[in-house]
């Protein structure tokens, strides 16, 4: 399966980029003792490109090596900003979602290591340990449903209609569906972008941590009807 969301493939170009900086900033601080772990970050931003379809093998390998020996040559890696951050964890979390939706428990050690991943980067960028931690969870949470997929016919418009009236309830501004993705807005400014599966994009913010619960609480409820349905047939 390929992902041709031109807004995934965005986002997914733009973690890559910085996971490879991050590659990077290990090969200068650890030196031989990192190639270990810049090994399966290769390895896993591989899988990445591979999978949204975003370069050749060689053109990939190369752009990374490329990338890790200008770093040693010249002992800096670019700066990377917090909102550049959050998108490259985000990356990873919407990766992890659209491998369990895809494959399901075959993708189990490949979500394992996303999960490693954004734990490692939130403790070396000095981020939010919480949000961190809270997107881990959902991980492994979307990985212990990925059996039991809600009902196909009430799935995308009543998802995003309920959601939409928790969000207003709690003091979001709902601007409609965009590339498949709900927009909320807290202040004039977008905090969250929601699909059909429940998945999120977003930064750290505690009305969005709320309507996170909420999300999976109201899967959680769809599940059950689901499987009340399936015990009536």
């Amino acid at each position: 399966m390929v992902s041709n969301d031109k807004q995934d493939k965005l986002l997914m170009e733009t973690c890559i980029k910085h996971l490879t900086q991050y590659a990077a900033m290990i090969k200068i601080d650890r030196g031989t003792q990192g190639d270990e772990r810049i090994g399966r970050l290769k390895k896993m931003i591989g899988e990445m490109e591979a999978y949204w379809d975003l370069s050749e093998r060689k053109d990939r390998e190369e752009q990374f090596d490329k990338t890790l020996r200008r770093a040693v040559q010249t002992g800096r890696t670019n700066r990377i900003s917090e909102r550049q951050k959050i998108a490259t964890v985000n990356g990873l979390y919407r990766y992890a979602s659209e491998m369990v939706s895809a494959q399901g428990q075959e993708a189990a050690e490949q979500v394992k290591e996303v999960q490693s991943v954004i734990r490692e980067l939130a403790d070396g960028w000095d981020m939010d340990q919480k949000w961190a931690d809270r997107l881990c969870s959902l991980i492994r949470n979307m990985a212990g449903h990925s059996e039991q997929p809600p009902s196909e016919t009430r799935e995308k418009n009543l998802f995003f209609k309920d959601i939409s009236t928790m969000a207003v309830k709690m003091g979001f501004e709902v601007k409609g569906v965009k590339n498949g993705l709900l927009q909320l807005y807290l202040e004039g400014s977008r905090v969250a972008e929601v699909n059909e599966s429940g998945s999120m994009l977003y930064g750290p913010n505690p009305n969005v941590f709320k309507l996170m619960d909420e999300i999976e609480a109201w899967k959680g409820r769809e599940e059950n009807l689901h499987m009340q349905d399936g015990l009536q047939m």
